[in-house]
């Protein structure tokens, strides 16, 4: 406001130029109001304004002058939610693509909770040639999570909104020798799911174990199948897929959640067998249910003479010992053996030699 000393302010002129134009009066207000809002005018263009305080007895005094452009930055077509991934450290990270034709550098990324969730803003983000890369930190990975990135104009307004993007669940059931997988299918890519993939990682580090349908969700793995990878106290696996058929060439890819669980670690011992060269029960060997990291077995007479002895959870006993086949009997057995995960087991017991049954 200008201060009405010595004259008094009659009344207020907006002066505006338009690209340039001579400067005319387009709006006049009285003395006690100090701003306007002009909704009326062309885009693409420079206006320029100046305010000019007329006074009492036809003097006047002015403001400096203050220039915009309306022209408006040009909004994506679209917008592309990549993929969302949970990162080994169980961290959902999210990725989008954009027209490359936008001049928006502005967005703000949205998640929801559940399909019956409400989606709310978690981020205000700013694009790096065209992609915007987030790792949410807060996000639970047990939960399916949706996500999406609208633009936001100059004036602060959302202009284009992404597809969602959602982080995979895998659950384990285990059931005898069975290891039940269930998953959440991917949601929403703008092409289509290639296939899922199963990593298992037995102690070795991941490795590609199963590829399985696009519509599938059910996987049920044979724990025999495994049993004699592992070398370690837990089994971990996910679910991998990938994106086919994108229309803007974009191919995007998605990690669940892991999943872990102990190895199965049990010995079975028999009690008799057969040496008698018919290729039926001919050969001794504890039975395990994993690679074991060390192992020694050795077999006795019952006064204690050394029959067998081995380190190798390969190796089997044939009857023999001392350079002749043992008649029919009872031996004893002394099996120490180191887990994957770790423990320490022993165990003892007796067989029978039976050459005749």
């Amino acid at each position: 406001s200008y201060t009405s000393v010595p004259k008094v302010v009659t009344s207020y002129s907006v002066m505006i130029s338009v690209n340039g134009s001579d400067y005319a009066e387009e709006v006049s207000t009285p003395p006690n109001i100090d701003s306007v809002i002009i909704t009326d005018f062309i885009t693409d263009a420079e206006y320029c304004f100046y305010i000019r305080a007329n006074l009492e007895g036809g003097y006047f005094s002015t403001s400096n002058k203050s220039c915009v452009l309306t022209r408006m930055q040009r909004p994506p077509g679209w917008i592309n939610a990549d993929y969302a991934t949970v990162n080994p450290d169980s961290r959902v990270t999210i990725s989008f693509s954009q027209d490359p034709a936008s001049e928006i550098t502005h967005f703000i990324l949205e998640r929801k909770t559940g399909l019956s969730g409400t989606f709310g803003s978690i981020a205000e983000l700013t694009s790096d040639n065209g992609s915007v890369l987030y790792t949410d930190m807060q996000a639970e990975i047990t939960a399916a999570n949706y996500y999406r990135l609208s633009a936001i104009n100059s004036c602060n307004n959302p202009v284009t909104v992404s597809n969602i993007a959602s982080n995979i669940v895998l659950s384990l059931e285990r059931k005898s020798n069975e290891l039940n997988l269930s998953w959440n299918p991917y949601r929403e890519w703008n092409g289509m799911i290639s296939e899922y993939r199963l990593f298992i990682d037995t102690g070795n580090g991941f490795e590609e174990k199963a590829v399985i349908g696009a519509t599938d969700s059910l996987y049920t793995l044979d724990y025999k199948s495994i049993m004699y990878e592992v070398s370690s106290g837990e089994i971990c696996m996910f679910i991998s897929t990938s994106e086919i058929s994108n229309p803007y060439g974009i191919s995007g890819m998605s990690n669940s959640s892991r999943v872990c669980t102990e190895p199965v670690e049990i010995i079975t011992v028999p009690n008799i067998f057969t040496p008698n060269n018919d290729l039926v029960n001919d050969l001794f060997k504890p039975v395990l249910s994993f690679t074991p990291v060390n192992y020694h077995l050795i077999v006795s007479e019952q006064h204690g003479s050394v029959l067998f002895e081995t380190r190798d959870s390969n190796e089997s006993w044939d009857g023999s010992g001392n350079g002749n086949h043992q008649a029919d009997g009872i031996c004893l057995w002394f099996l120490k053996v180191t887990t994957p995960s770790g423990k320490s087991l022993t165990r003892t017991g007796t067989v029978t030699i039976l050459k005749n049954p």
